[in-house]
């Protein structure tokens, strides 16, 4: 009894379930064999064409993903999931994608915006956010440089679209520049002419633009001559090394010294006198009727407090040399003297403190030199009085 309910179910599985496994069986591994044939005849094609290579295959890996999906889809409406439940699986699952993989999305993104935009191609020598290499490939979220010293340098390409891309095989030519220092005691022509000849003797380098060769520079311990010339941009190197090393190879040949730095050293005994000029230096001689005049002039604006009590101080000392004199002289009336003394400088000082304050009108400084000069007149009579 339980032999033949198992063989009912296992019939009934045969005719409902198994014939659709066998479809779905013979659909994968059809759809496999044409998206492989449709592939081979698609790169033959691309081949043909003057399209390059990473947009090949960039487009056959585009094609192939969507030919993939197509045959997935088939396959679940033949087992039976319905297809509008199935694109909204595979939304939901793209957006969880999408938002784990941003990252690499944009990479995904910029890959394919240096394929349009071709800023170099495979082989070409770039610099690329300071890393210098040969483009060994172009990968849908890579670029691959192999360096100098067999390295791979693994960049995303958004770092390559977002940096600056120096290319150096952008173009079929390139200018080679070259330093050269020698002594001063060279002959400036005969160094010319030894650097060209050997830039021009060269055969990888190209005959137009001709090669150009100057004196640069007067350095401390050398001068320096620049030359420049063109060549093939992959044999850039080649041209640089062996031009370097026929110069210098000329240069020793023609007996011109290639020099070291240099330092001049001069020995101070301590004995040597320094020039100069052995005049004093001269003093100024100002009056207080130049400064009333000037500040007339200037409409009061120099005026200064310090020149007038520079004056003062210079009455005061003659008086004070004069009383001196007159005491000498006149031991007698000393105290009368020294009274008189000090109310000609009480007079002085407040003369001057009504002078230094600096007058605002014309009308005030003609009272002050009036002033100024009653004064001078009362001293050159006192000054004869004592002389007397």
């Amino acid at each position: 009894m339980a032999w033949e309910q198992l063989k009912e179910k296992f019939i009934n599985f045969v005719t409902d379930g198994g014939i659709k496994l066998l479809e779905c069986i013979g659909v994968f591994i059809l759809g496999i064999i044409v998206i492989k044939i449709f592939l081979k005849i698609s790169k033959k094609l691309l081949g043909k064409t003057k399209i390059d290579i990473v947009a090949q295959r960039f487009i056959l890996n585009v094609v192939k993903f969507v030919f993939y999906l197509l045959l997935i889809v088939v396959i679940a409406q033949i087992i039976g999931i319905p297809i509008t439940g199935f694109i909204a699986i595979l939304s939901a699952a793209g957006l969880a994608i999408s938002l784990a993989l941003q990252g690499s999305l944009s990479n995904l993104a910029n890959g394919v915006v240096i394929i349009i935009t071709k800023p170099f191609k495979e082989g070409d020598y770039v610099s690329i956010d300071g890393n210098e290499g040969t483009v060994k490939e172009i990968k849908m979220l890579h670029t691959i440089l192999l360096t100098t010293d067999n390295k791979l340098v693994s960049i995303p390409n958004k770092t390559v679209v977002e940096n600056d891309i120096v290319n150096y095989n952008g173009r079929k030519t390139r200018k080679v520049v070259f330093n050269f220092s020698v002594a001063y005691a060279s002959d400036v022509s005969t160094v010319k002419k030894i650097i060209y000849d050997c830039i021009i003797n060269n055969e990888k380098v190209n005959i137009e633009p001709a090669p150009f060769v100057a004196l640069k520079s007067l350095d401390s311990s050398s001068i320096t001559f620049v030359a420049n010339c063109w060549c093939k941009s992959e044999e850039y190197w080649d041209v640089y090394y062996e031009i370097t090393e026929t110069v210098f190879n000329e240069l020793k040949r023609n007996k011109i010294e290639i020099p070291y730095n240099q330092l001049e050293v001069r020995m101070h005994n301590g004995n040597e006198v320094l020039p100069y000029n052995k005049t004093p230096l001269k003093v100024r001689e100002i009056s207080v009727e130049n400064i009333v005049e000037k500040t007339d002039e200037n409409n009061t604006k120099n005026l200064t407090k310090k020149s007038f009590w520079s004056w003062k101080n210079k009455k005061t000392e003659k008086v004070k040399e004069e009383s001196k004199k007159s005491v000498e002289t006149k031991a007698n009336d000393s105290e009368v003297e020294n009274e008189n003394l000090t109310n000609e400088e009480a007079e002085i000082e407040k003369e001057v403190s009504e002078i230094a304050k600096v007058p605002k009108t014309k009308k005030e400084l003609k009272e002050e030199k009036k002033k100024l000069k009653k004064l001078q007149k009362e001293e050159r009579k006192k000054q004869k009085n004592n002389e007397k």
